[in-house]
């Protein structure tokens, strides 16, 4: 079979990420607003998030925003503490929670929203169904307005998530991302899907490996997650996604003559640790793809702030992961012994 013909769904999907976002960033204010509404003039005591997969990956990018933008408490909820453990949400009455979904169908999510906004939070859902189980659990619903998504990686769903989270977060506080910058998601997508050429360098090295390191600190990190992710479902092959003051302390030891790693790096202040690892990296003779805003990266990327640079970050391995699967012969529409919704409890 012709290579471009494989993974044509998720390559269509792709492409929609420009109009998905330009859509997102037309509501970005008013997004913000009616979360913080939901407060009046007090605010929330603190925020959870509530996630799994790839919709978690858009909640750390969540994470960070509200801290950088509030200092308010943050956590990433552990659904099995309620599902496997019986433990009941206690103490977030006056918090806020915003609840991730594509398909709001996943049952754990849907009964941990029901708990949580019994326990007094109030809730927040971002879906691409604003008719799902999830929707009818929130005070209010952030509709991704996505368009239906067939191939099973999710994509343009992904960075309509991450756009969503900031958005909310910037009804929270001061700083962060802007509208302005959210306007200008669109273009640069637009630009980054045209540019293909340093996407096939690096696929050609990571079509020969079996195992990759993926790296990225602060709102990058969120990005590395989400590109190992999608290089194990496309692919098969063994990434893992790690932050790089944790790859410091240990996992570093895995990179090697065999076993590359691919850096994240954008115009964040924590971005140049990552930008240092390359002579670690050096001495240990592990080839090293630097994806970034640096001049010599091989996949680049505009700065455009650095939290709204975890969107282009997390296009750039929507690309890499698309190009592997293709240079290896795979669908990646289609990854064997994966569905698109998974029905976790």
């Amino acid at each position: 079979m012709n290579a471009t013909r494989l993974g044509r769904l998720m390559d269509a999907e792709m492409r929609q990420q420009p109009a998905v976002l330009a859509a997102m960033a037309d509501r970005f204010t008013d997004i913000g607003a009616r979360a913080a509404a939901l407060f009046g003039d007090r605010g929330p005591a603190g925020v959870a998030f509530l996630a799994r997969g790839s919709s978690d990956h858009a909640a750390l990018l969540g994470r960070y925003a509200v801290e950088l933008r509030t200092g308010l408490p943050t956590c990433l909820v552990a659904p099995s503490l309620a599902t496997g453990y019986g433990r009941e949400p206690d103490g977030f009455r006056g918090w806020l929670l915003i609840a991730l979904s594509q398909s709001g169908r996943t049952p754990e999510i849907v009964e941990l929203t029901r708990r949580y906004a019994a326990a007094g939070a109030r809730v927040v859902a971002i879906t691409n169904d604003p008719d799902s189980a999830l929707a009818r659990t929130a005070h209010y619903t952030v509709g991704l307005e996505a368009g239906p998504e067939r191939a099973v990686p999710a994509t343009k769903t992904v960075t309509s998530q991450m756009l969503a989270v900031l958005a909310l977060a910037s009804g929270l506080g001061t700083g962060g991302m802007t509208a302005a910058q959210a306007a200008e998601l669109s273009s640069a997508a637009a630009q980054l899907l045209t540019d293909t050429a340093g996407v096939d360098r690096a696929a050609a090295l990571l079509a020969t490996v079996d195992r990759l390191a993926v790296v990225g600190r602060s709102a990058c990190y969120p990005a590395a997650l989400e590109t190992a992710l999608k290089l194990q479902e496309t692919t098969g092959l063994m990434a893992h996604g790690f932050s790089t003051a944790d790859f410091r302390h240990g996992p570093i030891a895995v990179t090697g003559p065999g076993t590359p790693a691919l850096l994240l790096a954008g115009s964040g202040p924590a971005d140049t640790d990552t930008l240092d690892l390359r002579y670690p990296l050096t001495a240990r003779y592990a080839p090293v793809v630097l994806a970034g805003t640096a001049p010599e990266a091989t996949l680049t990327w505009p700065a455009l702030g650095h939290l709204g640079e975890c969107l282009l970050a997390t296009i750039r391995g929507q690309q890499l992961a698309l190009a592997v699967s293709r240079a290896l012969g795979i669908d990646a529409d289609h990854p064997t012994g994966l569905a698109k919704v998974t029905l976790t409890h």
